[in-house]
């Protein structure tokens, strides 16, 4: 027959380096308390994110509100009431300057009769050197 157990035994087992395996347990507790806080942070930021939109709205609502007041006391106009700015008229961008043209110097033109009196006068001395 066997043996019963006592629910008062108890049972070991034996590590080989029971040194490694607690120093690979406090890591892993430490590396969760680090994870732990991280979520807190997390929670507190979306928390305080909350109360600032909250407060927002609240403003937000209240100006909304003031803006319709100052309305509701202030005349009612039309846009014919309401001054007109004429458009000034835009500069144009200056033209580049414009180049003159060139203007070669002429001789004034004589007169036919002139010219043809210099030629006359020309063709006299060729027939005298000859």
């Amino acid at each position: 027959m066997k043996a019963k157990k006592s629910e008062n035994d108890a049972v070991y087992v034996g590590l080989d380096d029971p040194v490694s395996v607690r120093r690979d347990l406090l890591e892993a507790s430490k590396s969760m308390v680090h994870v732990l806080k991280g979520q807190n942070n997390l929670r507190s930021a979306r928390a305080a994110k909350q109360k600032m939109t909250e407060a927002l709205r609240a403003k937000l609502s209240e100006i909304s509100i003031l803006v319709a007041e100052a309305r509701t006391m202030l005349p009612a106009m039309n846009k014919a009431m309401l001054p007109h700015d004429e458009p000034k008229p835009r500069k144009q961008p200056a033209a580049p300057p414009r180049s003159r043209p060139r203007q070669t110097h002429r001789m004034p033109e004589e007169h036919h009769i002139d010219r043809f009196e210099k030629d006359l006068q020309d063709i006299e001395k060729k027939l005298k050197a000859l």
